[in-house]
Formats: C-alpha cells, structure tokens, sequence
C-alpha cells in the first residue's frame, strides 16, 4: 500500500512539474510578444462629416500595423473643447504637475467641418458596414458605440428622453365642492439641472403625463391613512370638481415630463426604460445589424455606451409599477414625502425616500446596463459600458458595471481640464467591481484630456498609464484616435480632446513599442487574480452628490486605519448577498477571490438584508471589523428585529470586540492593527524612497505564480528596498519596456517575505514574478552600474524632410535644441529628422555588455547600427545594448529623432495660409508659443555594464 501511496504521489509530483514548466513558458513567450487579444484598442473617434473608402481603410490598417487588437467608432464631431480650454498651460516635471495660466494661445481657433453627416443615417451606416468588413480582413476587433456620454441620439424625441417628477399645489378650505382648474405643475422634484435654454424648456413644454392628485391636510406631519388619492376627480382638460371634506386643504398634482437634458442638442433617452431602451437600440445597433452582411459582421463583436453625462432622471412611465413590484406597496400616497412631507413620521419618511432611491439605482442598472447586455448577447455581440462613474449619482455603479461583459473606467493625462489625480484616475470603481462580480478585464478610456494638443510623447504618457494599472486596470482603449477624412493632410481636422494617437502624429510610425509596452503590462495584469486583504462594505453604493472631478474612490485610496502596503477592493449590496461566503475564516468569491476581513466603515448605510448576512458571515468564521452607525431600511424592514441584530452582532458596544460562532466582529482597533494581529504583514512595503519618491505596486496570483506590478511615479533614481509577501520562490525582474526578463539573485527572506534591493529610474516600472523555487541567492547587485568607455563628439550630418520646411542636409558641429537653431527651418520643425555618424571605436580590451546611451532625447529615437536596427527608444534612459553590432573601424551609426508638431504649427503662423506646411482645424499655438525642446541634445556616449 506504501508503494502505492508512494508511486502516486511520484506522479502527482512529475505531473505537477510538467504542468508548471508547461505553464511557465507560455507565460513569459506571451510577455515577450504578447497575444492579440490583450493588445490596445482605440477609441476610432469620427468627425461626424462625409468620409472616404480609402481613408477608412488607411486608419484601420495602420492600427494593425502598430499592434492594436480593434477600435470603435464612436461619432462625437470635433468638440467644442476649443480657446476656453487653453487658458492654462500643463507642465509635467520630473517630480510635479502644474497648471500656469498663459497669455500664449490668445487668439488660437478651433473650427468645425462644413458637410455633416448624421451619426446613424443611412450615408454614416454605409461606411461603417464597410469599416467592419475591412476590419475583418484585417484581423481587427471591430465595435461600435451606440450613443456618446450615456446614450444620446439623433432620433431620440423628448417622450422618449429622461423623465422628472413636477408637481404644483393649491390651499383650499373644505366643506364644499372644489371646482377649479388646475395648472400644469412645473416644479421639478429634484435639484440638479442642466442650463435651461429654449430646447429644454421646449422639451420640456412638449410631453405631459399626470400620475396623481393627492389631497392632504394643510399640517405638518401626516398619517398615511390621511392622504386622499382624488386623481379620479381631474378631467382631462384639468379640471377638478371634488367635494372637499370640512378643513384646509392642500390639493398637490403630480406629473412627470421630460427633463430635457440633451448633449449638444440631441436628447439623452429614457434610462429608466427598458422599453425605450429597446426604441433606442432598434434605432441604432439593430439597424445596422439588420443590414451587415455575414462578411461585414465577422469583426463586429462588441457595443459600448459611453459614460454618464447624462442628468438626474426620477420617473419613468412605468415607475409606479416597477416600484410595486420591487418595494412590495404602492407609491402613490407617498409621494408628498418627496416634496418634504413627513408620512407616519420623520423615520418611516427617510425609509420611503431610501426605497425610492433604490428604485431609481435598480432601473438604471436593469433596464439600462442590463437590458443592453441581454439584446447584445441576444445577438452574439458583447456589451461593454463606461459604467464606472464619475457623474452617475443616482446609481449603484458596481451594480452597473456587474451588468457589463468588461469593467470599463477611464483615467486622464494631466490637463487644466482635470487638474487633481482624484479628478484624473478613474479606474478603481471598475476594477473592485470586476474583482467583485468576478470581471476579467478592466478597460479603460485612456489618456484622455481636455487642454493639451500635440504636447505629449509616450513618455508622458507612461506615469499616467503606470498610475492607472496599480489601481487595477488592465486592458487599454487609446483615447482618441481620430478618423480624418483627409489621407493627405495633416496633422488634420482632428477631435478636440484626448491624446492625440492616430496615423498623423509625429511619433506615429515609432509608436509600436510603447504599444508593445502596454500590451505586456495588460497581459500580465489580466493572469490569474487580484491579491487583497481586505474588503469594504460599500452598502448600496449610491453617492450623495460629490464632485466628479475630485473623487477620492476613483483611484487607490486607502483609508487612514489601514495606510499603505495592503491592498482591497470593496462590494455592495448584491454581491455580498449573492457572492460572499466564507472558508477556512476567509471571505471567498465563486472565482476565487479572497479576502481576510470584511469592513464597515461607520458611514456606510447598511440594510436589514445585509445586516442579516453579516451575521451569518460571522458565525461561519469571519471576521469583521467596524461598526455600524448608519441604518439603511425600507419602509417594509422591521426595525425591532434590525436592532436586536445590532445588538447581537456588537454585543456590549465598550468591550469592543464580540464572538459569534465561529468569528468575530472587531470595532476597537484599526484594520491595520487587526490585520498585523493575525500576522497578516503588509504585502507590499518600500524603504528608502528619497523625499519625492512614490513607488506603487499591484498584485496579481496565479496558481504557480505571484506577479507584482511595481512603479515609480516621478524621474528622480530611487535606490530601494521593496518587501513582497512571498517566501521559497526565486524573484524575477520582467521589464515591460523592453520584455526582457533575469533573475534577481540579492535578496533575504524575513518571517515569510522577500527584500529585495531594488532601484528605479525616471518613471520606471518592472514586474517582479515568483514562479520557481529559488535556484540562485547571492550578494551581488541586482543592478548593474555604468562607466563611460567613450563619448562620441565632432560634427552629425542631419537630415530633415524638405516638405516639412527642414533643409535637407545639414551638419550640426555639436548636439543643440532644434529650437534654439538660427535656420527657421530648423527651429520650426516638427517630425523626424536622421542624425548620421561615423565613427571606431576605440577599446583596448574586451569588455562586459557595451550599450549607446544617447543622453537627451526629445522625444523618440530609432536607432541603427551598421545597418542593423536596433529598435525605437521612446523611455527614459535612451540607452540600447550594441555589443554584437559594434566593430573597432568605420561604425555607422544612424539615429532618428522625433519631435512633437507644436513646433511647426507655431511656425506655420507666421505664415500666409497658402504657404503653410500644416492642414487641421486647431489652430491652438499662435507666434507667443514658447516653442518645444526637440531633436538629439545628448552627450551621446558608449558605455559598458560593469557585473552584477
């Protein structure tokens, strides 16, 4: 039985290493070059004017040229964001954003396309049935969005658009008939509203519907049975005859209308409506569905609403009803209590306004989000939504974005726009509700920004993205690449936000491995699953007010009695009833996801439901850690039973910490203390950042691997000691930059982590992987250090283009700024120029691996050896390895640098319109622009890795 026993277990073992080594190359083969399905996508943003065939086709192959995976027309026309946005100017340092106001685009335009072409029509359709089928010839994911800033379209009639509740009233004396007109009532019951030009009064003034007249005495509070329903006794003209018990009497008539919210002119439907939403996608996607031939609906695989813009809708047609049948009463007698009528009593008020609320919350979440998940899947599409907030109040975002097919949130570059990181990082409501609702990607509008043209390289870029994936992301979609009608000119009539990452950017034909980059990060960040410690409560997740552009939950933001090292994610209402469970005292997911305590934070309104959960939690081994002061109940709950929960569950409130079953509830002590009590270190830890230094990290598990994402914010070299919760496994550095991967061969364990020395630079990121046992362990430096063997001076032939202004050759007797040269066609040139050199080179001895550090570089370099290319530079420090490319005599060496195109749009003013290099409708830089660094700054040297 022993050898039995024993040869099983020899198996299991040899079956187990195969399944690991099988395992293992797959992931760092799919690092190296990373598979399709992870790779970028774009926001395909049309100009909403006639386009052409061939520019269709140009735009969406070069998006297969760079690496992107697909695109989805989204028809937003060019935007007003014009002068009023370039007030400010946006610096980003080495260790600082800032914002200065500027007198240097005074007098800059924007201008839009003469010839329109309606999102939608007949003419718009035709060309996206043939973007499709060239999509699908090229291998490319192809989608479509079926209404900008949450679903507003052209056939969209203000009936059909969001809906309030108006009421108006009369004070009678009773003990007689009253027979009198009543006037349409126009006072809306809500206190968020969209400037009220003519079209919204229109709206307004065009759709009419009564729901009530309600009569009640003229006091304070009221008693339920107090309230008349006298709806029977208004005509249809409006008129009421009603014999009026003896009193006063206030006669109040309740109707709803459109709210009129419209974007640009064109109405925001009905979100509250699962039957307009089926109006709106027949309207739309149905449409163009109906007409696409099985060719042309290959690389159709996906519709997305865009996020909320849209305004406070609280009635719809059927809201009565579908209130009725959530809540279990009806609505109607207590409708006063939204005009701030106290009903039974203040309590039982603020119950019934807790239930209407909800009501508002799980209509926009079904019969929005999720009615467009059910008639997409019905037609074998893929539903995505940007769910995730910032502007959506009246909703349970995680319940929104639980009715999605992908997480979607959305993060911006810095931009006068969008000043703050909380106003700038959006992300982490997507990315804990995908965690939660068991979500694999989390999406993102990238890059976006409202401000800055031209003004970025992917460097910039970088930190954003870097920000942006350690609080969860892991799937990019570029905002914005612009479809420009014109194949020639260029940069072109373009959108007038976003950063700009299409075919007409300077930088455009070197951009594919910064797409690359990303595409490994997202490929690393979507194995296996999130690490957290700990997972908040987050009720029903409606949001009172708030400022969407100062959101603190938007990105990682963690709270004070748990600070940094740990990470977590938080749940509402429905997936702590629906997918939270416990096993071996932690708190487990279906899909795995686990946690180590559950937290309520004391402002969290929690209901009957969950506070039955919670209890059930705890007696099954879980540990809690707060205490509830914030009541949440529905006007059915019984608040006698919620009560002897809460003492059951708190016991003696000044004991501070309560056994039930088989766990606890904790409220005298900080997470961070409970956590640390059972021995729960911090995950993550950074010693030795210099005063400026911010290193984040994320963490993702596998079944064989933990894999840390690390990142240093700002450019300053940080020297470091990062601690990792893994023990027994050799640590790895893989550089998404290069996809290079080595061992780490300096680090100790301590009581069950890995110190690692470490060291950062300018905005620099790695994973850091435990897959294999440990293999090696020594002292020497995981970083190698650097010696200059020979710096290469005298003079550079440079070659600009002759049709971008440029003199064709040109020697440069020193590396300068392009912009600080005497020849204007230098000064003002944008795009690329090749920087030529020959050179021997002149080491006596064989050395260690020998790397070209170019020094300066604004802002991209590619580089070429002997004729051999060595591939596109595009991250600080512009540093490639030419150990087998270098020779001692005749070295050619060939660089080509980009710059970013202000440049040459600020020399285009001085210019007559006909004498211009530059064709696009912003016309942003004027001749008071300070003009961009550019070109090759250098010093350009050779230099060799000395060991490590």
């Amino acid at each position: 039985m022993r050898r039995v026993l024993l040869k099983t277990s020899i198996l299991l073992l040899v079956s187990m290493l195969s399944l690991a080594q099988k395992i293992a190359p797959e992931l760092s083969q799919n690092f190296k070059t990373p598979p399709h399905e992870v790779r970028p996508q774009a926001w395909w943003w049309w100009l909403q004017t006639p386009t052409s065939k061939e520019a269709i086709t140009l735009d969406l192959e070069e998006m297969k040229a760079k690496g992107l995976s697909g695109c989805m027309v989204l028809d937003g026309g060019v935007g007003p964001f014009g002068p009023r946005k370039w007030k400010n100017k946006t610096i980003i340092d080495s260790t600082e954003i800032r914002y200065e106001l500027t007198d240097e685009y005074k007098g800059a335009r924007l201008s839009q396309p003469e010839e329109k072409m309606e999102m939608w029509s007949k003419p718009w359709r035709d060309m996206v049935r043939f973007a499709s089928k060239e999509a699908g010839r090229l291998g490319l994911d192809f989608g479509v969005f079926i209404g900008p800033a949450g679903c507003a379209a052209p056939w969209v009639t203000p009936d059909h658009g969001q809906q309030e509740l108006v009421w108006g009233e009369i004070v009678v004396e009773g003990g007689q008939q009253i027979a009198q007109a009543l006037e349409r009532p126009s006072t809306p019951v809500q206190t968020k509203r969209q400037r009220e030009d003519q079209r919204v009064k229109d709206a307004q003034n065009a759709y009419y519907t009564d729901v009530a007249v309600l009569a009640i005495p003229a006091k304070g509070s009221l008693q339920l049975n107090e309230v008349l329903d006298i709806s029977d006794k208004l005509d249809e003209k409006g008129h009421l005859k009603w014999e009026a018990p003896q009193g006063q009497w206030r006669i109040i008539r309740f109707g709803y209308r459109p709210t009129g919210r419209n974007l640009n002119g064109v109405f925001y439907i009905d979100h509250l409506s699962k039957e307009v939403f089926d109006l709106h996608w027949k309207n739309t996607a149905g449409l163009l569905l109906s007409e696409m031939s099985d060719e042309e609906r290959v690389a159709f695989k996906y519709v997305e609403c865009d996020s909320w813009e849209a305004g406070d809708p609280n009635w719809t047609k059927h809201f009565a009803q579908e209130f009725k049948e959530r809540r279990g009463y009806d609505i109607i007698k207590h409708l006063p209590a939204l005009i701030v009528v106290n009903i039974d009593s203040e309590e039982r008020t603020k119950h019934f306004i807790n239930d209407f609320q909800l009501t508002i919350s799980d209509l926009i979440s079904e019969n929005h989000y999720g009615r467009q998940q059910e008639v997409a899947h019905e037609h074998g599409l893929h539903s995505y939504a940007e769910a995730a907030g910032p502007h959506q109040y009246q909703a349970d975002l995680k319940k929104c974005v639980g009715r999605c097919d992908v997480a979607m949130g959305e993060f911006w570059m810095p931009s006068p726009h969008r000043e703050q990181p909380s106003g700038r990082f959006l992300v982490r409501e997507a990315a804990t509700s995908a965690h939660t609702y068991g979500i694999k990607q989390v999406f993102a509008e990238s890059f976006t920004s409202v401000g800055p043209n031209w003004e970025v390289s992917p460097f910039m870029m970088k930190a954003a993205a870097d920000q942006a994936f350690c609080d969860g992301l892991n799937w990019i979609c570029f905002h914005t690449f612009t479809h420009r009608p014109s194949v020639t000119e260029v940069p072109g009539m373009t959108h007038s936000a976003g950063t700009h990452f299409d075919r007409t950017n300077t930088w455009w034909n070197q951009s594919a491995p910064f797409v690359n980059y990303l595409s490994r990060c997202s490929y690393m960040l979507q194995q296996g699953l999130f690490t957290a410690d700990v997972l908040f409560y987050n009720g029903h997740g409606l949001r009172s007010g708030g400022d969407a552009f100062e959101w603190a939950d938007g990105m990682k933001n963690p709270s004070a009695d748990l600070g940094t090292g740990y990470d977590y994610d938080k749940c509402n209402e429905e997936v702590l009833l629906t997918r939270v469970g416990v096993k071996n005292g932690k708190l487990v997911m279906p899909d795995g996801m686990n946690y180590m305590v559950l937290v309520i934070e004391n402002k969290t309104p929690v209901s009957l439901k969950a506070l039955q959960k919670i209890a059930a939690l705890v007696e099954q081994g879980a540990t809690v850690v707060g205490k509830i002061e914030t009541p949440m109940l529905s006007k059915t709950d019984d608040a006698v039973e919620y009560q002897k929960l809460i003492d059951r569950i708190w016991g003696n409130p000044e004991i501070g910490v309560n056994s039930i079953g088989k766990g606890q509830v904790i409220w005298n002590r900080s997470i961070r203390e409970v956590l640390q009590e059972n021995n729960i270190l911090p995950d993550f830890e950074c010693k030795g950042l210099s005063d400026v230094g911010v290193v984040d990290f994320i963490h993702r598990q596998t079944e064989d691997a933990d894999i840390y994402y690390v990142t240093s914010r700002w450019q300053p070299v940080e020297k470091v000691k990062c601690t990792f919760r893994v023990s027994g496994k050799q640590p790895e550095l893989w550089n998404p930059v290069t996809g290079e991967t080595r061992i780490l061969s300096n680090f100790k364990v301590v009581n069950g982590r890995t110190i690692i020395p470490m060291e950062f630079g300018p905005c620099a990121s790695y994973f850091v992987v435990f897959k294999d046992v440990i293999s090696v362990q020594n002292l020497a430096s995981n970083w190698p250090t650097y010696k200059t063997v020979q710096q290469i001076e005298g003079d550079w032939d440079v070659r600009f283009d002759e049709k971008w202004g440029g003199p064709e050759t040109v020697v440069f007797d020193k590396l300068s700024d392009w912009s600080k040269h005497n020849d204007k066609g230098i000064k003002y040139y944008s795009g690329k120029a090749t920087y030529l050199k020959t050179f021997d080179f002149k080491a006596s001895k064989k050395h260690n691996e020998l790397y070209l550090d170019l020094g300066k570089v604004h802002e991209l370099a590619q580089v070429k050896l002997n004729g051999v290319d060595l591939g596109v530079l595009w991250s600080k420090p512009f540093r490639i390895n030419i150990t087998s490319h270098l020779k001692a005599k005749g070295n050619k060496l060939e660089i080509d640098v980009v710059n970013l195109w202000p440049n040459r749009l600020i020399g285009d003013e001085f210019l007559l319109e006909k004498e211009r290099y530059t064709q696009t409708n912003i016309r942003k830089f004027t001749k008071a622009t300070q003009l961009l660094p550019s070109g090759l700054i250098g010093p350009v040297q050779i230099i060799r890795e000395k060991n490590y």
